[in-house]
């Protein structure tokens, strides 16, 4: 592949898997204001402190999946404005094997980054594009989303690490175990996550967690105290026996 070539894939691949730009003319299935509580309900839902052991718990239960399939669907807010950012058909297989499929209605379509067998990122294109490949890194700007997660540790361990670090580093967080959301078609445990030590401190995240599988339904991001970003995560298949042929590219 030319240098051409290849900045042509990397400026597509950072449009496509930072979500620059919202999927084309695309309507809202959920409108997050209307569908997930504000942050004075937040306060006033979650009341029982979360101790570092009770997302250990959470993780230990994440672990037991040795591999899974899920459908997430992002929308991030600008202004007042929440936009749909499209989604990713995502899998994963014990221990860090990932596969993201892109969704959308545009040009994003079809795109795919995985962690191969080896330990290496690739990424490709969708349509015309699918031929020319990327290798990349773990750090690499283009893997990050705009939830400020990096799409090679979005898995749900990685995902309950990231909220245990925060308890240790000055954070805390307060739940409910039993909310009706409207989101979501049954009952959840919500973890509000405070940037201090006390329950009025300004709210970073919001997990939304099934009460059946322990896993994330919903992961709401905050900045500045304002709703950001939200993650979906739909339609979960677990422990299929999935191949490490598929996590290649």
């Amino acid at each position: 592949m030319d240098f051409r070539s290849k900045y042509i894939l990397s400026s597509a691949l950072i449009s496509l898997l930072i979500f620059l730009c919202p999927a084309a003319n695309a309507s809202l299935e959920m409108d997050p204001d209307a569908s997930l509580p504000d942050a004075d309900a937040l306060r006033s839902l979650a009341k029982t402190a979360v101790t570092p052991a009770y997302v250990n718990s959470l993780k230990a239960q994440a672990s037991k999946l040795h591999d899974y399939k899920v459908y997430c669907q992002l929308y991030t807010r600008k202004g007042n404005i929440w936009k749909d950012y499209g989604g990713a058909d995502y899998s994963y297989k014990y221990r860090g094997l990932f596969k993201a499929i892109i969704r959308s209605k545009d040009y994003r379509n079809g795109s795919i980054v995985v962690r191969e067998p080896t330990g290496t990122i690739k990424g490709c294109g969708g349509g015309a594009l699918s031929f020319m490949k990327i290798t990349l890194k773990e750090d690499s700007r283009t893997l990050q989303l705009p939830t400020g997660y990096s799409l090679a540790n979005a898995d749900f361990g990685s995902l309950y690490d990231v909220l245990a670090s925060n308890l240790t580093n000055g954070a805390s967080a307060t739940m409910t175990t039993a909310a009706s959301v409207k989101a979501f078609p049954e009952q959840v445990s919500i973890i509000v996550l405070h940037s201090g030590p006390s329950a009025d401190s300004p709210i970073l995240e919001v997990l939304y967690i099934s009460n059946n599988t322990k896993t994330p339904l919903g992961w709401h991001t905050f900045l500045n105290g304002v709703p950001h970003a939200v993650v979906l995560f739909q339609n979960l298949e677990t422990n299929k026996g999935l191949g490490e042929e598929l996590f290649a590219l």
